[in-house]
């Protein structure tokens, strides 16, 4: 019988010095990379600089719009039994200033989300400030609701991280473009939940925010495979982060992933052509990769798989992989991920905020590899100045990175394909409903 695979070349460990070099100049050199702005660029500049140095082909940086943010001021004072206290919090990026110049003073409207939104969002909010304690609307009926209802502004309280620090976030692009979106801040949890304990419902506030259209980049390069006619596999990270933080997990790791397999691929000889491809704008909604697919929409059937890589570096976490397609897919790559030293554990629970997930849209087999540290697939650094070096893991994510290198250099040696294409049905109907709710795709 021929054999259809060739021969699987050894491939080096990961380079524990390399990788914190990179590291180094993200976090300390480079800093907070916001899309947009000169730090992203500076960031995409230094990717393309080391792929040429390893040898890579078709070194490319692609540009895209984004909207950035140039600065941001919350004023929120909060009446308490002793008098206003002054809140600390932080704009969302994407969304607007409050209406005038002036301090709003007006009432606070507490909703638990999502179980109180369907009823408290028919009560007269104009002008109000609505507490979201929760997820934001992910339903575009919902959001449009809280839109026609003209609060003053929205605070969001983020169930998903009880601390008492605060972190930073966006809003769905699409959505302001096509809907609008009332001002939106975050603050802290445990902030939150003082004030609400206090029986807080009255407040004062000014948000002035000023954003631009910018330029962010998506980085591309490859390892060219000797059969460019068999479809390629594709590894990705997103090189961005949320205002105010190094984003050193988030996702400084999974560049430094790109990085360092394109370092321990490039002289593997694959029979497969490997892309590797950093994003930008990541961080609100992956705006950076769903410009790549709809911009290379005609060559998608030439990626056989895309591997994406969201956070490889907590000390103490869970690695899971993220799953949008075939059963076959998943269970292929656990088992390879596996037999390469990495247990991880699968889910088929959509997410629609990793860069794997425009690809999926189109029936590419596609994954985020990640490791959170809490419940909900969360980290407790999420967004926040805590995202830094000094609570990242060179050992952790150097195993994530072995194994998948093993996994890469498996699959890339392959004639035969391992899984189909396509979405499960169990995924495809409400795969297309987010593409197009989220991203405005007509799939």
């Amino acid at each position: 019988m021929k054999n259809l695979n060739r021969h699987i070349p050894r491939i080096p460990p990961p380079n524990p010095g390399r990788m914190m070099k990179h590291w180094r100049v993200l976090c300390e050199e480079i800093g907070e990379r916001r899309a947009g702005s000169k730090n992203e660029k500076r960031t995409a500049d230094y990717l393309q600089k080391q792929f040429l140095e390893l040898g890579l082909s078709s070194v490319a940086a692609e540009e895209f719009p984004c909207i950035t943010v140039e600065k941001s001021e919350v004023l929120l004072k909060v009446k308490t039994p002793k008098g206003f206290r002054k809140i600390p919090g932080r704009a969302l990026v994407g969304a607007p200033s409050t209406f005038g110049t002036k301090e709003i003073s007006t009432e606070m409207v507490w909703v638990e989300m999502p179980e109180q939104a369907s009823r408290l969002f028919q009560k007269n909010l104009r002008g109000k400030i609505v507490v979201l304690f929760g997820p934001l609307p992910n339903d575009v009926g919902l959001h449009r609701k809280l839109v026609s209802l003209a609060p003053a502004a929205v605070i969001h309280v983020d169930d998903r991280l009880p601390f008492d620090w605060q972190k930073d976030d966006g809003v769905y692009p699409e959505w302001t473009r096509r809907y609008g979106m009332p001002p939106m801040i975050s603050i802290p949890y445990r902030v939150a939940w003082d004030l609400k304990k206090l029986g807080c419902n009255e407040a004062k506030i000014r948000v002035r925010v000023q954003q631009r259209e910018g330029i962010s980049q998506n980085v591309v390069a490859e390892i060219p495979g000797s059969n460019p006619k068999l479809p390629l596999i594709q590894v990705s990270a997103h090189h961005d982060t949320q205002c105010n933080t190094v984003g050193a997990d988030d996702n400084a790791s999974g560049v430094i992933g790109l990085l360092e397999l394109a370092a321990l691929l490039k002289n593997s000889r694959p029979l497969r052509t490997i892309r590797f491809i950093s994003f930008g704008t990541e961080e609100q909604l992956s705006v950076g990769a769903a410009h790549y697919v709809k911009t290379h929409r005609k060559d998608l059937s030439r990626i056989c798989a895309v591997l994406n890589l969201d956070g490889i570096s907590s000390v103490l976490g869970h690695n899971y992989l993220f799953r949008g397609g075939q059963p076959e897919f998943g269970s292929t790559l656990v088992r390879l991920l596996a037999e390469n030293g990495l247990d991880v554990k699968e889910t088929n629970i959509l997410s629609p905020y990793g860069d794997h997930f425009p690809f999926s849209v189109y029936g590419i087999p596609s994954m985020t590899l990640s490791r959170p540290n809490l419940h909900f697939f969360m980290s407790w650094k999420h967004h926040s100045l805590h995202d830094t070096l000094d609570e990242v893991s060179v050992e952790a994510a150097a195993k994530i990175i072995r194994a998948l290198a093993g996994v890469i250099s498996s699959l890339a040696a392959r004639e035969k394909w391992p899984f189909a294409r396509g979405l499960p049905r169990d995924q495809a109907v409400e795969t297309r409903k987010l593409a197009r709710d989220l991203f405005g795709m007509n799939v």
